[in-house]
């Protein structure tokens, strides 16, 4: 037994591939009008050029109808898509709308067919009333995600390929289409709404200086859901060596351990320190940013002893105090008795004097 669903869409096929026969009948009634129209002087050179772009156009189109008659929906939109290079109308753009619908890509054939009411010239009346409830259908089928990007303005890809701006309805909200992969749109806000396809999708932010955010999720057809994407930033790497090495390394004053070492810290200013014993202290600030990667080489030096704490000063030092506290004896101890003998004379010195 046949359902209610199954019997709508054999009758949305049978409108389709009566519109594809018509449209074909048109794009070869317009092709055979281009040729019997009068040409001017220029007419010559361009006329089979139209003539030759117009028959492109009828065969890719019939071989759309005949891909959709064998629901190779694929093919069929590619021919279609083909056609309307060619020659674009209208019914072309209805059998496209029509093809992604079929393929799953409820965003893009929502898009499409609102294309196609826009300027329906050359539609029948069940075509339109086709074309308007095929769009109401999509709305149900298409999933909406309110996303929070923190930072605002960071660049957002669906699925490796950028967001673009859908304002068709008149509501700013901003769409995953099947398309080239490119650089991301960065919506202004910190909070908008993204519509895409039902399935899995994943979502890619990336900003210089913050850590890439990626978060998988699966939707329903229909479904309404939040995300909340939030960047840190990227922490500073400092890689230090010590020449010679094996020093210390301090950062404000904390041990951070022995040179070569790596060191991340979140951006700011840091004092950084290298210690070794017999080397003077090596020192230096960083204003380091985020995501840095910065190299720094410290070159010790020896530190030069001072004469105080030598050996050898002190030995000299020694030999000259004890020779200067001799001869300060010598020179201030008193003259000592003379002994006069048994006749008891002394000879005293004289000053001699001119």
């Amino acid at each position: 037994m046949t359902g209610p669903s199954a019997r709508r869409g054999a009758l949305r096929t049978r409108w389709l591939l009566g519109g594809l026969v018509v449209a074909g009948l048109a794009l070869s009634a317009e092709g055979r009008a281009s040729a019997e129209e009068p040409s001017g002087p220029a007419a010559p050179a361009e006329a089979p050029a139209a003539d030759e772009r117009t028959a492109r156009g009828r065969a890719a189109f019939l071989l759309g109808v005949q891909r959709s008659k064998d629901a190779q929906w694929g093919e069929a939109l590619a021919a279609f898509e083909e056609a309307a290079a060619a020659r674009d109308a209208p019914i072309v753009q209805y059998n496209i709308g029509f093809c992604e619908r079929a393929l799953g890509r409820y965003v893009a054939a929502r898009r499409t067919f609102r294309r196609v009411l826009a300027s329906a010239d050359g539609l029948a009346p069940a075509q339109i009333d086709d074309a308007r409830a095929f769009v109401a259908e999509l709305d149900q089928l298409v999933v909406r995600v309110a996303v929070t990007l923190d930072p605002a303005g960071t660049p957002l890809t669906v699925d490796g390929r950028p967001l673009r701006l859908d304002d068709g309805d008149g509501t700013r909200v901003f769409v995953a289409l099947p398309a080239p992969a490119g650089r991301a749109e960065a919506p202004a806000e910190k909070a908008f709404t993204v519509e895409l396809d039902p399935g899995v999708h994943l979502f890619r932010a990336a900003r210089p200086g913050r850590q890439d955010a990626f978060v998988q999720k699966t939707y329903r057809p229909g479904e309404q859901a939040t995300l909340d994407l939030r960047l840190d930033l990227l922490p500073a790497r400092v890689a230090v060596r010590a020449e010679p090495a094996q020093a210390l390394v301090r950062v404000d004053g904390r041990e951070a351990g022995l040179a070569p070492i790596d060191i991340e810290r979140p951006p700011g200013k840091y004092r950084i320190e290298v210690v070794r014993d017999g080397f003077e202290t090596y020192a230096a600030t960083l204003d380091l940013h985020a995501g840095q990667r910065a190299d720094l080489t410290a070159k010790l030096v020896p530190v030069r002893q001072s004469v105080l704490k030598t050996w050898w000063f002190w030995t000299g030092a020694a030999a000259v105090l004890a020779g200067g506290a001799a001869l300060t004896y010598a020179l201030t101890r008193p003259p000592p008795p003379y002994d006069g003998g048994s006749l008891n004379w002394v000879a005293e010195p004289t000053a001699i004097r001119w």
